[in-house]
């Protein structure tokens, strides 16, 4: 008999054999360490659900907070005005003075504003402080001359700055920012930006557009800087001839409010013409020959303008 032989012999013999108590203690050994590997993968994969499950509550929560933050936030814009330190009116009183002499000048630097701050729009109040501030004083100047009293006065002030200027510049600002997105944006950017079409408010405002809502509004107030020269300024000066029933009263009074509006529609168009991203805005400047129309016709009607206004504010 060969050894081959003989090793298949004494193994069959042996898986014959009744089981030993080293056999049963190997095979418990056997089953044993297979139930600890299972449980060690079982109790491995539920720290893992457990932790992705925990990771997935805290992201969510992230985001929660994040997207709460970015609605919610207070602009810097709004906190620089509790923070005197912060504002730069040095800067503001020579926009003002640009504005008036060279106002392409102002839209110029905004160049270089885009490439550190990576916006359009002013983060600093205080232009808008020091032009409601001047339209107060120039408040106080009309009131001693026809108001005369102290009560009067406050509602002429809370008039000038709050309807005329800050809530028609909101208006107006409103309607540029959503006639300058839809109707003046680069066609290649407004593909590229994503309208939305959810919903009716959705449709008509642009959520999404390169243009800022409050780069409009300070184009608003660059232009309103001229309006508050000419015709709460200069018309305070010019108020005793003004004031006279002839015809030169008219045609000065009637001019006087042509050269600010046609100027402030000439200083919003440099302020859109500055986007490169908006095209035809020359359009703006189509207002100027409509306000030449109407300053013809009043004219010649002997109508005059200023002091028409004169009775709307006093009367």
């Amino acid at each position: 008999m060969t050894d081959a032989q003989k090793f298949g012999h004494s193994t069959a013999r042996r898986s014959v054999l009744p089981l030993t108590k080293e056999d049963i203690t190997e095979g418990i050994g056997l089953v044993d360490q297979d139930d600890n590997i299972s449980m060690d993968n079982s109790i491995q994969s539920t720290s893992l659900t457990s932790y992705a499950a925990r990771q997935h509550r805290k992201s969510k929560s992230r985001r929660i907070h994040e997207n709460f933050n970015s609605k919610f936030r207070i602009p810097r814009y709004f906190k620089r005005l509790f923070n005197i330190k912060s504002l730069d009116f040095e800067t503001s009183v020579w926009d003002m003075i640009n504005l008036i002499l060279r106002p392409k000048q102002v839209y110029r630097s905004l160049y270089y504003q885009k490439e550190t701050r990576n916006k359009w729009s002013r983060d600093d109040p205080s232009f808008v402080i020091l032009l409601c501030g001047l339209l107060s004083v120039s408040a106080v100047g009309w009131s001693l001359v026809y108001a005369r009293s102290f009560g009067k006065c406050i509602r002429l002030i809370f008039h000038m700055v709050v309807v005329d200027f800050l809530l028609a510049g909101f208006i107006i600002a409103t309607f540029g920012w959503i006639i300058s997105s839809k109707l003046l944006l680069d066609k290649n950017i407004k593909d590229g930006s994503s309208f939305s079409t959810d919903g009716f408010l959705r449709r008509i405002v642009p959520f999404n557009s390169p243009v800022e809502w409050a780069y409009c509004f300070d184009v608003h107030c660059n232009a309103y800087l001229l309006i508050w020269v000419l015709l709460y300024l200069i018309e305070l000066v010019l108020l005793p001839v003004l004031r006279l029933h002839n015809y030169i009263a008219t045609l000065l009074g009637n001019t006087l409010y042509f050269i600010a509006l046609a100027y402030y529609f000439i200083i919003s168009f440099y302020g859109y013409n500055t986007l490169p991203f908006l095209h035809k805005t020359e359009y703006i400047l189509l207002f100027i020959p409509v306000l030449a129309f109407i300053w013809l016709i009043l004219s010649l009607s002997n109508i005059n303008l200023a002091a028409y206004m004169l009775k709307y504010y006093f009367s």
